[in-house]
């Protein structure tokens, strides 16, 4: 893939985990708090399909991702532990809250997961612009 293709998609990708962050705000303020938590996981999951563009790798099931992330970019130190620790949790309760009737989380649980998506969306962006810059000199 050309360099200005890598570019787009990961620009196309972070705008669309930071879409998803600004669409957990609203659902939430809207007190659609099953929904907002999906977007929450959403904005995360973009952010780590953005840095796979510069690994070069794409998986199609989000275990895969998940699993990913964790070995390549968590364990090698790449990126701390507790952030690897955030993904697990949010995407079990991604899983929990989309799949179980009647489960659902509480408004103060939402509004943390959407600070804790910025700052996580915040950290890839800041990595991902190192890197583009260190290939660019």
């Amino acid at each position: 893939m050309k360099s200005k293709h890598i570019e787009a998609l990961i620009s196309y990708r972070m705008e669309r985990s930071r879409e998803s962050i600004r669409a957990a705000e609203i659902m939430l303020e809207n007190e659609m708090l099953t929904f907002s938590m999906n977007r929450v996981y959403y904005s995360m999951f973009y952010a780590v399909q953005a840095l796979f563009v510069l690994h070069k790798v794409s998986f199609s099931k989000h275990g895969q991702v998940k699993g990913y992330f964790n070995r390549e970019l968590i364990k090698t130190g790449i990126f701390p532990v507790d952030m690897g620790k955030l993904y697990n949790k949010v995407f079990e309760y991604r899983q929990k809250f989309d799949y179980v009737d009647f489960a659902a989380p509480d408004r103060d649980m939402v509004s943390e997961y959407i600070e804790k998506a910025r700052e996580f969306h915040s950290t890839i962006k800041e990595y991902i612009q190192t890197q583009q810059q260190i290939s660019k000199d």
